[in-house]
């Protein structure tokens, strides 16, 4: 659907908004990169730390690593649109009656009437499930699902007008009912989506951007005002919002296809850093781990069931081997 690109004046009408500003650090880059072409949604995939992308009325989905190196497309589900997003199941759940493992790839297609959500094969792109809901006016751009709650959450941007604009709802995945609903002027009357996004953070609050603000808004699952994070300067007209619970960083797209890597959006113990020193998955956590992965750091894969990059810093080395000894041995995760 046409939208405008303005940006609308980042203004605090409300004390209570302005007292509310978030506490935490300041918003920090930790890199970037440039995609190309445009984009409307942002993904993290934490089954391999790949970060994804759709563009408007693009045919294909595409996925790059962390430091921004193009690893492939699969075919996109379902119609193209420009009122989308691409996002991942951060466990294993059930769509429309259909068991999903975790890291299932999920697209969601907002651009005509109630929005449809595709659950599909990241790898092959076969599509394994799909979801159509009730909630939507054909301008939802963006969503997430919310784990503990085990329902969907989706923001529908301001294009519609009035009760209907700039609305939250609430969606049951196995039927598509809608469950609750509330609108974001009830918590920051000055806070307008446009091209913009949804994302569940750890803490279980609906974390939601827009090429129309310079910050990211944190609101209760319920719709209560909890803070605005002001992002940093040099990020513009953000369109996507992936939230990677592990490292405890958010993934930013712009229209332009810039994508950021930022820091400090939560607190200190919003994110607990979870690991799993089974890398063999045999139901044991033992000795046998630890030889498996220092063959994998050798060269010889073959023997894992998950990354190797057993710390997150990016590589595959001796110091995933130490760290994987210190928690075997009863330490905690790095």
């Amino acid at each position: 659907m046409f939208k405008v690109l303005a940006r609308a004046p980042f203004l605090f009408t409300l004390l209570t908004a302005a007292a509310a500003q978030s506490a935490h650090a300041q918003l920090t880059v930790v890199s970037s990169f440039a995609s190309g072409g445009s984009s409307v949604g942002t993904g993290f995939s934490p089954a391999d730390g790949t970060i994804w992308k759709y563009g408007d009325f693009d045919n294909d989905l595409r996925h790059y690593g962390p430091t921004g190196a193009f690893l492939g497309i699969i075919q996109r589900p379902g119609l193209g649109a420009n009122d989308a997003d691409v996002e991942f199941a951060p466990g294993a759940f059930t769509l429309h009656n259909v068991a999903l493992p975790a890291g299932t790839l999920l697209y969601l297609d907002g651009e005509s009437g109630p929005v449809d959500v595709y659950a599909a094969n990241p790898v092959t792109g076969v599509v394994l499930a799909t979801l159509n809901t009730a909630f939507g006016n054909s301008h939802v751009v963006g969503g997430g699902y919310h784990a503990p709650r085990g329902t969907f959450f989706f923001v529908q941007d301001r294009v519609p007008g009035g009760v209907n604009g700039n609305l939250v709802g609430e969606v049951n995945p196995q039927t598509g009912a809608v469950l609750n609903t509330f609108n974001i002027a009830a918590a920051l009357p000055s806070f307008t989506v446009n091209y913009g996004d949804l994302d569940v953070g750890p803490n279980g609050n609906l974390f939601i951007v827009s090429s129309d603000e310079l910050a990211i808004l944190e609101l209760t699952p319920v719709g209560a005002f909890v803070a605005q994070h002001t992002l940093p300067a040099n990020i513009p007209n953000v369109s996507g919002i992936a939230i990677d619970d592990s490292a405890c960083e958010v993934w930013l797209g712009d229209r332009s296809g810039l994508i950021f890597r930022v820091s400090h959006l939560f607190a200190p113990g919003d994110c607990a850093p979870t690991c799993d020193p089974d890398f063999t998955c045999d139901g044991n956590a033992d000795q046998d781990d630890v030889a498996c992965l220092i063959s994998v750091v050798a060269g010889a894969p073959g023997c894992e069931c998950q990354d190797p990059d057993f710390n997150r810093d990016g590589n595959v080395d001796q110091d995933d081997v130490a760290a994987l000894i210190n928690v075997v041995a009863g330490a905690g995760c790095p």
